[in-house]
């Protein structure tokens, strides 16, 4: 409906199109490339590859075990497709030089991305299969790659997107909002460094809990832990003072067994600033600082937190993305203006005829 519509603009403007331009693949070497069944076969595929990747689980394969085989043979002719359509578009427009070569269009390097992701994807599945690795090995690691691969069900969407709009209005409006969005970045940043900081300087580590006389600090089993599991303090004066059965013990064991939530250290304390700001859980987080400190600390530390981080920064994060998509809408009125006015002055013409009619 946009591109319908783009003669409503002003002669002479320069437009920029922010659809793919599927008209610089003509050539008669590769014609393939341009016909509209493989266009079509192409989004299927694309379509296709967000489902196999959704299906890519170990738990998945532990309960469906021929889903490996499924799931490798669809990556493996999805991979070979695009990847043929990559090295075809290189051959038509030109690796780094050209009229418009691929590493310097924005959809080709997209497509490109796209295509190393499906490259390691199956790569990483052939080791997989072949060497069958644990929870925690390296390739485990590795299977991250695969996340941006649902990204791909771009491309069957992108060529319905397809508009043109005047370049340096667009550009003025990109660069206006970039540099308020980084304004906001740098606000969210320094709040999440402040009070960072702040928990380190404030808490520190908060590893005392309430367990059974006699427990052993580095080797703790549930069953010598408090019910509920509670945090403590060894002041009598602030915190949670355990009962007579119990004492309140600092325990030594590894952080993937007692969790990375704490203020131990600046990154850990930052990953616990952020899980606080989500409002997710963070009343549990005060109130463990209530038992490990005096409460005045924690009180002030996560009720300012909730205050700054969840609401004021969050709140004008969304207000400039709001104003953005206003400004844009300021723009298209604007464009079609004339169009839109003439419209509506007749319009208003009509009603005041029709008004005139039933009052005489």
């Amino acid at each position: 409906m946009l591109v319908n519509r783009k003669t409503s603009f002003k002669d002479g403007m320069p437009m920029a199109d922010y659809g793919p331009d599927e008209n610089l693949n003509d050539n008669a070497d590769i014609e393939w490339v341009n016909k509209s069944w493989v266009r079509r076969l192409l989004r299927v595929c694309a379509f296709v590859s967000m489902i196999s990747v959704s299906l890519n689980t170990p738990k998945t394969f532990v309960y469906y075990p021929h889903l490996l085989y499924l799931t490798f043979v669809l990556d493996l002719v999805i991979m070979i497709l695009f990847t043929a359509e990559m090295v075809a578009k290189m051959h038509i427009r030109g690796v780094w030089k050209g009229e418009a070569p691929y590493l310097k269009d924005r959809w080709c390097q997209f497509d490109g991305v796209m295509v190393m992701c499906l490259w390691g994807s199956v790569t990483l599945q052939i080791y997989e299969m072949a060497v069958k690795p644990g929870v925690g090995s390296v390739a485990a690691i590795m299977r991250i790659i695969r996340s941006p691969r649902p990204l791909i069900l771009v491309r069957v969407f992108r060529n319905f997107l397809k508009f043109q709009l005047p370049k340096n209005r667009i550009n003025s409006i990109f660069k206006r909002s970039s540099q308020q969005i980084y304004n906001v970045t740098i606000f969210f940043l320094f709040f999440m460094s402040l009070y960072g900081f702040l928990g380190v300087q404030f808490f520190g580590k908060m590893k005392r809990r309430c367990v059974r006389k006699g427990t052993q600090a580095g080797n703790v089993s549930l069953f010598e832990l408090a019910v509920p599991d509670t945090f403590c303090s060894d002041d009598p004066n602030s915190g949670y003072s355990c009962p007579n059965d119990m004492v309140c013990m600092e325990l030594t064991m590894s952080p993937e067994i007692m969790g990375f939530i704490g203020f131990d250290h600046l990154p850990t304390s930052a990953f616990t600033v952020y899980q606080a700001a989500s409002q997710e859980g963070w009343v549990f987080l005060m109130y463990n600082a209530i038992d490990s400190l005096q409460s005045w600390k924690a009180y002030l530390y996560f009720i300012s937190l909730i205050f700054f981080l969840a609401w004021l920064v969050k709140n004008v994060f969304i207000a400039v993305i709001i104003e953005t998509f206003a400004e844009i809408r300021v723009q298209f009125q604007q464009m079609w203006g004339p169009r839109g006015g003439k419209a509506e002055s007749d319009a208003s013409q009509v009603n005041l005829l029709l008004m005139r009619q039933f009052t005489c």
